[in-house]
């Protein structure tokens, strides 16, 4: 249809559609096509700027996942490194506790040994003096004549002495 409508327009018609086309394609540049084409370059470079965020957080979101990962296992080494120390520390307070009681029963037993064998040297040398007093009054009364006490008093101790000279060789000898 245009054929027909430009060949039925005479001659300087032609000249003056040519012009108004000219001017509306520089009408649609100025203010239309310049828009349009600005607009898409500005979606375009906001897209771009999208990715380009969207890059960098998702490697700032890896580093992130790194550091955290890395975290987690260390975390996880120490609370093994503080576990492990625990015990260790139980253990040697544990030992430190035994030996200690061990050490204390071990001096209780030797005081007490001490302490028995006191009473036992005390218990003899009162048997020894009650003896010593018991025989010279028998003595005496027996021979009529006063032994005196000291004289009589080493004779006993000699005696006792022999007999614990001859109870510590049968000790002996039963442990061997």
């Amino acid at each position: 249809m245009l054929t027909t409508i430009a060949i039925e327009i005479p001659g300087g018609s032609a000249i003056y559609v040519l012009l108004t086309f000219i001017a509306l394609l520089y009408c649609l540049k100025k203010f239309a096509w310049g828009p349009v084409t600005k607009m898409m370059d500005t979606r375009a470079n906001q897209i771009n700027n999208d990715l380009d965020a969207a890059a960098k957080s998702k490697a700032d979101a890896q580093k992130l996942q790194t550091v955290a990962d890395h975290n987690l296992k260390e975390s996880q080494a120490q609370a093994t490194d503080l576990m492990e120390n625990a015990r260790k520390s139980s253990d040697d307070q544990g030992k430190k506790i035994v030996d200690l009681a061990q050490a204390h029963a071990d001096s209780i037993s030797r005081q007490a040994q001490k302490d028995a064998r006191q009473i036992k040297s005390d218990a003899l040398d009162s048997a020894k003096d009650e003896i010593a007093d018991l025989s010279v009054s028998i003595a005496s009364r027996i021979i009529g004549e006063e032994i005196t006490a000291n004289k009589h008093k080493e004779l006993i101790d000699d005696f006792i002495s022999e007999l614990e000279v001859q109870q510590q060789h049968s000790s002996i000898e039963e442990k061997s």
